[in-house]
């Protein structure tokens, strides 16, 4: 890896385990062993770290049109690979708002991300009616499956922590049952 990997590998650590308020680039350069100057020289600031690892994180998780899951077995399939890839940039979810509210940039790039990733989750859910696993004729209804599954993904962590509930690599692997559940209503019984 080289350095400017380190240095956001070393921030994501330090980001899951005390949050990214207090974790100044100072922190980060002192986690790495370095001095806040050679951290600077590759990055501005934070913000600018936070949005890096973003966007790896949005690599990580998203599919092409043509990947995108055509049945439930795969779907869960890809939800599994979502999770882990959740709980490593698990700080991200956590502070998802508090980090739009210091960096603009940030929450003007996930809106974009996100609304993209709505019309992939609703031309999944449309795989799934096709290959006749759901059963949904009213696009509204399939608007609010859509959001369903979008907002327990999106704010699952968020969820766990205003009920007191630890989050920890098993309790975050519950939100696919929320998916399932959100769909079982649609399901065609084979």
């Amino acid at each position: 890896m080289s350095r400017k990997e380190d240095i956001l590998e070393a921030a994501r650590e330090l980001f899951n385990q005390v949050g990214t308020q207090p974790s100044t680039t100072n922190h980060i350069a002192k986690a790495m062993d370095i001095s806040p100057g050679n951290l600077h020289y590759h990055y501005k600031n934070r913000e600018e770290i936070v949005r890096l690892l973003y966007i790896k994180m949005r690599k990580e998780m998203t599919l092409s049109v043509d990947g995108l899951p055509e049945c439930i077995a795969t779907l869960h399939e890809h939800e599994k690979l979502l999770i882990q890839i959740q709980w490593k940039y698990r700080f991200f979810f956590k502070e998802m708002l508090s980090l739009f509210a210091r960096d603009s940039e940030l929450e003007d790039t996930y809106i974009k991300d996100n609304i993209a990733h709505r019309r992939r989750i609703r031309q999944v859910m449309h795989n799934l009616i096709l290959n006749e696993e759901l059963a949904i004729t009213d696009e509204e209804d399939i608007d609010f499956l859509v959001d369903s599954i979008s907002l327990s993904w999106q704010y699952y962590s968020s969820f766990l922590h205003t009920i007191g509930q630890e989050l920890n690599t098993v309790s975050v692997q519950n939100v696919i049952k929320y998916t399932s559940a959100a769909m079982k209503p649609y399901l065609v019984k084979k």
